[in-house]
């Protein structure tokens, strides 16, 4: 694919995961889906009694004490940044086997979102996790907008 070319080139199956946006997708992917299910296991009493109560207009953003349970389950789970995580990380293995180059500046507000959350509340697992997918999506999306060398 050389700069003028605008259509893709699909990558065969063994070679499109080796890119470093296919990677940090993988990366998005796998921690996406592993956050929001591990979420809802944690709080599983929680959401029993959310499909009890009846599932709508159950969380409020001004909880009182008795229902705070409600909203930091809601928080921890389908509110968090899991469910994005996980369609980002699908679409950019989509791009990735049909050769579709990633921008760098996705990868590059991931990894600035990533430091903004490391700053507030501690760089943990999640947030180097978060850092890394923005590292390899930047990483990704530059090499493949600069000029291959013929």
């Amino acid at each position: 694919m050389t700069l003028f070319d605008t259509k893709p080139v699909p990558a065969t199956a063994r070679t499109w995961w080796r890119t470093a946006s296919a990677c940090g997708g993988m990366l998005a992917l796998c921690g996406g889906l592993f956050h929001t299910v591990t979420a809802a296991v944690l709080r599983r009493d929680v959401w029993t009694q959310v499909v009890d109560e009846g599932f709508f207009n159950t969380v409020s953003l001004d909880p009182s004490p008795e229902r705070l349970a409600v909203a930091e389950a809601f928080w921890f789970s389908p509110g968090s940044f899991g469910v994005p995580l996980l369609l980002l990380g699908s679409l950019v293995t989509w791009l990735a086997r049909r050769g579709h180059p990633v921008p760098w500046w996705l990868g590059a507000g991931v990894a600035l979102w990533a430091v903004l959350i490391g700053s507030l509340g501690g760089f943990d697992l999640g947030t180097l996790i978060l850092l890394s997918v923005g590292g390899l999506l930047a990483a990704g999306g530059w090499t493949t907008r600069r000029p291959r060398a013929v």
